[in-house]
């Protein structure tokens, strides 16, 4: 190019002539004319001279671009003996990416691993960059790199965990419980996957479908052995009273719960699973406290129901998140270790726990006579040997005011009358125990309870006092449970000699029955009957 350059100028210099008509031209207005054709010849001479120098370089890219490339490989692509449009089409098509993995059922695609680098060789040829002989490759270490980290994320995509066999539901009516199917999990063989991506990129097979390889997982309870390893893991009992309304609420309530599937991670509610307590339902009135107050209403009697499966899931090793101590102490169960609840329809105090195990349970309740049975049928969430207690302590006492007197004038003039007796009520804390082989492994707060105090209620007629005070007159007590007279007090049976709120022994576990979905005919598995 500089060679055309200089013969280029040497031409121009030799053009003088050019001026020689303009130099005897007449003076003034010839002169200006001679000054504007000088203008217009010098113009022109600098235009093509641009020309010229333009298309001597086009001319050298145009050469440039028709060179052959002696010998140069860029990776699979073999780029001898063409020039660099050809080698950019050549080197396009040999990388043409369409890398595919499938699980056997999806497909994913592979990212592009490779275009950054073809786009790069491509300049470097364009650019005169390269050397127009030798071996290109691609960076094979950070192409491993990103096919790692593509098939960690496939492995979380497609990866997963074996299910194990559990409890699903439990058939009343035949005393049946059905279990699920056992299910085989799979691991990706991620490391296999990148060899295999590896491979397929090195040999140029960029258009393959890669079928990844993946490692079956086991799960570690059958169906079979779901049957056998499911027992009662918690169970309580209560004496209920001679109140046939009462005992109809807590037979309704039981019935309502009994067979309860709960999901490892779901929540129990009490209130939830028996619904509004109304007599359309069924319920029929009896003693309740409601704000402190006796009163009759459909339902009463239900608190039993909630507090002996209470001690059925403590003693079972799961936890409530809502637990809620009466007005005033029941007598069925031990102060400070009673659970009371109350719905509306849309609120109120209730009983709840979290199943925190690894499978479902079924919670089961009956009511036999007068004795209230509540359990919970399950896989073990406590160590083998483990049991857990209740154990309470009353804090403080909370004395009863004075007694309030009303006037009865049908009372003989100074008797006086007692229609509701006065008592303390008292402050409980309660502990969570844990022990194994009689000895305590682990002590915590579990809750405290109040109870209010009961002021007396006497009448009497104090318009006149006779001389001689005729003798007090004391109805009978209406303190106590609930809600009940004393001689209908509930009691509590424990399976213990030291009246414990939970057995001193868990009973010897029971085996679940080895049934089938369709067969109704074998035994009744754990739990209430």
């Amino acid at each position: 190019m500089s060679r055309s350059r200089k013969t280029y100028s040497r031409r121009a210099a030799k053009r003088p002539g050019y001026l020689r008509p303009l130099a005897v031209a007449a003076v003034g207005t010839a002169v200006i004319i001679t000054t504007a054709v000088i203008g217009m010849k010098g113009k022109r001479q600098e235009t093509s001279d641009m020309q010229y120098v333009q298309t001597a370089a086009e001319e050298q890219t145009k050469e440039e671009k028709e060179k052959t490339l002696p010998k140069l490989q860029a990776g699979i692509a073999d780029l001898t003996g063409l020039t660099v449009s050809q080698a950019e089409e050549t080197l396009k098509q040999a990388y043409d990416w369409n890398m595919i993995v499938s699980d056997g059922t999806e497909q994913v695609s592979v990212p592009d691993v490779t275009s950054a680098w073809t786009d790069q060789v491509i300049n470097d040829m364009k650019a005169g960059k390269l050397p127009w002989e030798g071996v290109l490759e691609p960076d094979y270490a950070s192409a491993e790199e990103a096919f790692r980290s593509f098939a960690e994320k496939l492995s979380g995509q497609w990866n997963k965990k074996p299910i194990d066999s559990q409890v699903e539901s439990y058939d009343k009516a035949s005393g049946v419980y059905t279990y699920t199917k056992e299910k085989y999990g799979r691991s990706l063989n991620q490391e296999e996957l990148v060899q295999d991506m590896m491979e397929a990129l090195r040999s140029g097979n960029l258009k393959e479908e890669i079928v990844a390889d993946f490692t079956d997982e086991a799960p570690s309870r059958t169906q079979k052995q779901a049957k056998e390893q499911y027992k009662v893991i918690g169970t309580f009992t209560t004496k209920t009273t001679d109140n046939k309304n009462r005992n109809q609420n807590i037979r309704l309530a039981a019935e309502a719960i009994d067979g309860t599937v709960l999901k490892p991670g779901e929540e129990f509610s009490f209130n939830t699973a028996t619904g509004n307590r109304t007599s359309e339902k069924g319920y029929q009135p009896a003693g309740a406290y409601k704000n402190g107050v006796l009163i009759e209403e459909p339902g009463g009697g239900v608190c039993q129901v909630s507090t002996t499966l209470y001690h059925a899931i403590i003693g079972s090793g799961f936890k409530t998140t809502e637990r809620n101590a009466h007005s005033y102490a029941p007598t069925y169960v031990e102060f400070g270790q009673d659970a009371m609840v109350s719905f509306d329809g849309y609120a109120g105090p209730d009983l709840k726990f979290v199943n925190s195990g690894k499978a479902a349970v079924v919670i089961r309740a009956s009511l036999s006579g007068k004795d209230l049975k509540m359990s919970i049928v399950g896989l073990p969430v406590l160590e083998e040997g483990v049991q857990v207690k209740i154990r309470s302590e009353k804090v403080r006492d909370v004395a009863a005011a004075e007694p309030v007197y009303e006037e009865n004038p049908t009372l003989p003039a100074g008797v006086e009358k007692t229609i509701e007796s006065g008592k303390d009520g008292s402050v409980w804390k309660s502990y969570r125990i844990l022990m194994k082989n009689g000895e305590v492994l682990k002590e915590e707060p579990l809750h405290n309870s109040t109870y209010k105090a009961k002021t007396a209620v006497i009448q009497r007629n104090s318009s006149a006092v006779p001389e001689e005070t005729a003798p007090q007159e004391t109805a009978p007590s209406q303190s106590g449970g609930e809600s009940l007279p004393e001689a209908e007090t509930p009691s509590m049976t424990v399976e213990s000699p030291e009246h414990t709120t939970v057995p001193e022994s868990i009973p010897a576990p029971t085996k679940a029955p080895d049934v089938s979905e369709n067969s109704a005919q074998e035994p009744k598995g754990p739990g209430v009957e």
